[in-house]
C-alpha cells in the first residue's frame, strides 16, 4: 500500500460512524457489551443479556438466495436479533425483513424440530432515514389478526425499525441514535461504543484492522467488477449464437459455466 493510499483510508476511517455497516458490524465484533448496550435500549430490556454474538453471519439458501447478517444475537431468554445498519431505505424494504426473518428460522428448523421449540425471532433495522415515514423515532412491527380485532398472532417473531433521524436528547433511544451518527468518540453518550470506535480510528492495531477490512472489500469490489463485466461480455456472444466452446476460451472460462449463464439469462441454444 502506498503512502497516499493509507493517507487515504486513514481519512475514511475518520469519517465513518455506526451508520456505516462495516464499521459497525467491526466495531461490535466481539463485543458483546457494546451490543447488549444497544439491544437494552432499542427494547426497552435493561435486563437484557447477550449469550452469543456474530458478525457477517453467513445463512446459505439451498434453494435461492443466501443472507449475510450484519450482527446476529442470542439472547439469555432464547431470543434471537439481526440487527441490520441501513443508510439507505430500499435496503430496508419490508420483504427483505420478511426474508431476513424467514432464514433465522431455517437455521432453527430441522428434522424433529418441534414447533414450540422455535425461537422468537426479531429482525432490527437502524435506518438513517425514515422508511416508514410516520415521524416516529422507533416502529414495532408483528402479526394481528383482522377478524379478531386486531388481536396478536403469537408466532413470535417480530420486526423493528429504528429512526436514526430522530435523535431526541431527552431520550434514551435519541442519545444512542446521536451515537450512531457521531464520528468522534469524546463526543458519544455511552462510554462502552466509544471504546470500541477510538479503538478502530486511534488504535494503532484497530486502524491496521480496519485497513485491512477496507483492503479486502476493495479487491472484492473489483473482482465482482471484473466477473460482471465477463458474464455482460458472454451474454452479448450468446445473443450472437457463438458456440459455447468458442466463448469459453474467449473468457477463459469453462463451457458448464457458459452453459450456466445462457440458461439463467434465457439464451441456452
Amino acid at each position: 500500500m502506498t503512502k497516499e493510499d493509507r493517507a487515504e483510508m486513514l481519512e475514511s476511517i475518520a469519517q465513518f460512524s455506526l451508520m456505516d455497516d462495516t464499521f459497525f458490524h467491526t466495531c461490535l465484533k466481539d463485543s458483546p457489551s457494546g451490543m447488549e448496550w444497544i439491544l437494552r435500549i432499542i427494547l426497552g430490556d435493561p435486563e437484557l443479556v447477550v449469550l452469543e454474538l456474530h458478525t457477517q453471519e453467513d445463512v446459505p439458501n439451498l434453494y435461492g438466495r443466501s443472507v449475510i447478517f450484519d450482527v446476529f444475537v442470542r439472547d439469555a431468554k432464547g431470543r434471537e436479533y439481526d440487527v441490520e445498519v441501513q443508510r439507505d431505505n430500499k435496503g430496508a424494504d419490508p420483504r427483505r425483513a420478511r426474508f431476513n426473518a424467514s432464514l433465522m428460522d431455517t437455521m432453527n428448523v430441522g428434522k424433529g424440530t418441534k414447533w414450540k421449540d422455535l425461537p422468537p425471532a426479531i429482525v432490527i433495522f437502524i435506518t438513517e432515514n425514515d422508511p416508514l415515514h410516520g415521524g416516529e423515532p422507533i416502529y414495532h412491527v408483528e402479526r394481528t389478526v383482522r377478524e379478531l380485532h386486531g388481536k396478536r398472532f403469537e408466532d413470535d417473531q417480530q420486526i423493528i425499525y429504528v429512526n436514526a433521524s430522530d435523535k431526541d436528547d431527552d431520550t434514551p433511544l435519541g442519545q444512542l441514535m446521536q451515537d450512531f451518527a457521531c464520528k468522534d468518540p469524546s463526543k458519544m453518550h455511552s462510554e462502552i461504543l466509544a471504546e470500541r470506535v477510538r479503538f478502530y480510528k486511534s488504535d494503532e492495531h484497530g486502524v491496521m484492522t480496519m485497513c485491512k477490512i477496507m483492503e479486502e472489500i476493495h479487491e472484492k469490489g473489483k473482482a465482482e467488477g471484473i466477473a460482471e463485466k465477463m458474464v455482460r461480455t458472454i451474454r452479448n456472444q450468446l445473443k450472437r449464437h457463438v458456440p459455447y466452446a468458442d466463448i469459453a476460451s474467449d473468457n477463459e472460462t469453462t463451457v458448464d459455466e457458459v452453459i450456466r449463464i445462457a440458461r439463467e439469462s434465457n439464451l441456452f441454444y
